[in-house]
């Protein structure tokens, strides 16, 4: 899970890095085709990143496969602890996110399959990556 973690994260900083200051709904769509001109790729011995698209004009979508598992074999609880918490982090600290966040964008994570069954999907929101006052 260690390794998901780490490509998750290096998927968020791809993207951001190409990444302009303007409005998501009008750059991003020509840096996710470019982008997933390049996918499928592989991130590592188990993961593929299938690409990354927009949905509802403010979501980044990384989706992903995990072609050495069965979805029926993953305790998918253990699989959001073991992400969720990482991801959140990375998205609250990353400079280069700092755009993104500031136009409220947020963030799914999809991921299937060696038999393109779906394993499990997470959403993050400005709700979980902006710290709330006491």
């Amino acid at each position: 899970m260690k390794k998901i973690l780490i490509i998750v994260v290096a998927s968020v900083l791809i993207f951001s890095e190409c990444a302009s200051p303007e409005s998501i709904d009008n750059k991003a769509l020509k840096v996710v085709s470019q982008f997933n001109s390049k996918c499928p790729m592989m991130i590592d011995q188990e993961t593929r990143m299938d690409g990354i698209e927009i949905k509802n004009g403010n979501t980044i979508v990384y989706k992903y496969t995990l072609i050495n598992l069965f979805a029926a074999k993953v305790d998918t609880a253990k699989f959001n602890l073991a992400l969720r918490p990482g991801i959140i982090n990375t998205i609250k600290t990353n400079a280069e996110l700092a755009e993104l966040k500031r136009i409220n964008s947020s963030f799914e994570y999809y991921y299937k399959d060696r038999e393109d069954k779906f394993i499990y999907s997470f959403l993050i929101t400005p709700k979980d990556y902006i710290d709330q006052p006491q």
